[in-house]
């Protein structure tokens, strides 16, 4: 089933997953699975770097305020005329697992975490509605 944010983006989620809207947040989960998305909105006001750059330092700071160890490097993929995106995994400071997205298309950004206590296959899942995201710009 495909749903609509802000007339801007839409996402595909699984059979028997749910999403819960408030303002500039956005919760997706299974309510029988293992943990949850949440998924927040940024807009660009001003570019002083490019796209790449911006998410880059953005992923930064949060794993840096956050206290988050690194399981590999950040990858970034993407085209400037689709969307870009920037992923890693880590372990939160209470050595829960977590992964972190962040999808952009100029002047958009979806940041989005995903945390569950260990990891398990359904971060598969949650791939693929990160990789369903289609801006609309």
């Amino acid at each position: 089933m495909i749903f609509f944010h802000n007339n801007y983006l839409t996402y595909e989620l699984p059979n028997n997953w749910c999403s819960e809207e408030e303002k500039d947040n956005l919760l997706i989960y299974n309510p029988n699975g293992e943990g949850a998305i949440t998924v927040s909105f940024f807009n660009i006001l001003e570019m002083k770097k490019t796209l790449d750059e911006q998410i880059s330092i953005m992923a930064s700071k949060f794993i840096d305020q956050n206290g988050i160890k690194l399981h590999g490097p950040l990858i970034l993929y993407g085209t400037k005329e689709t969307k870009t995106t920037l992923y890693g995994t880590g372990t939160t400071s209470d050595n829960w697992f977590i992964k972190l997205w962040i999808v952009a298309k100029y002047p958009k950004i979806v940041f989005a975490t995903y945390q569950c206590e260990k990891k398990t296959s359904e971060v598969k899942k949650c791939d693929a509605i990160i990789n369903s995201m289609e801006f609309s710009l």
